[in-house]
């Protein structure tokens, strides 16, 4: 009986850290082909930033990427990623919106974003995700800070929204910033972007969103970071 009820008790743990392990599973797919160099057809160049689109498999929206050329310490750019909890004060460009650190490990930083719609009878989004300040994977040389998102129940997001009015649960989203080398000592700064907020926003609109969105994080974060490049302060 007592084997009976510590074999039960086994299958009950191994059966929530599984749960748990999906709950975060990293969405390698779609990291290899955002970070694939190959597919990706640029829009336009402005300012020194260039903004490009790539068509993801079986998907009907596409992926962003937007690039500059830089000598900012890798570092601080990483810095700046995996600092959640102060997105606030430096993301000044992307419009309202609530970042929350839930979470923090020596390897990795788990946010909620609430991001508001203000459109008629439009639901807001709401995401948790996970950031590293790694590649996504061993081999990946290139890649300085990755995130993607992780499911509702690793945390009560009941708690954080009270206040707002009902939204919609995003699951499938994914985002890497990479650094490649250049042979005058400088380097290629990309952040590359997939993130799907499903519901009934028209395509047009969410790629539109995500066009706006995705440049102003860039350059909000590169302004950050020479900020803190010239004056050596966090």
């Amino acid at each position: 009986m007592i084997n009976v009820i510590l074999s039960c008790i086994f299958l009950f743990l191994v059966d929530n850290v599984l749960s748990a392990d999906r709950s975060i599973e990293k969405p390698d797919e779609l990291f290899q082909m955002l970070h694939n160099n190959d597919g990706w057809n640029r829009i336009t160049t402005q300012d020194d930033i260039t903004l490009s689109t790539k068509n993801i498999n079986d998907m009907s929206l596409v992926a962003f990427m937007v690039q500059q050329r830089t000598s900012i310490p890798t570092a601080i750019i990483q810095e700046i990623v995996m600092d959640v909890k102060n997105y606030g004060n430096y993301f000044n460009s992307t419009g309202p919106f609530i970042f929350k650190e839930m979470n923090r490990k020596n390897d990795w930083v788990d946010g909620y974003h609430l991001l508001p719609i203000d459109l008629p009878i439009i639901k807001d989004r709401e995401y948790f995700f996970r950031v590293r300040p790694t590649g996504y994977k061993p081999h990946d040389n290139t890649s300085i800070v990755h995130w993607y998102l992780i499911k509702n129940g690793e945390y009560d997001n009941k708690a954080i929204n009270k206040n707002h009015r009902d939204t919609i649960y995003l699951d499938y989203g994914a985002g890497l910033w990479t650094a490649e080398p250049l042979d005058d000592g400088r380097y290629i700064l990309s952040y590359r972007l997939y993130l799907d907020p499903g519901g009934s926003i028209p395509d047009f609109a969410i790629e539109l969103m995500n066009k706006i969105s995705i440049v102003n994080i860039f350059k909000d974060v590169i302004q950050e970071a020479t900020r803190r490049n010239i004056t050596g302060l966090p």
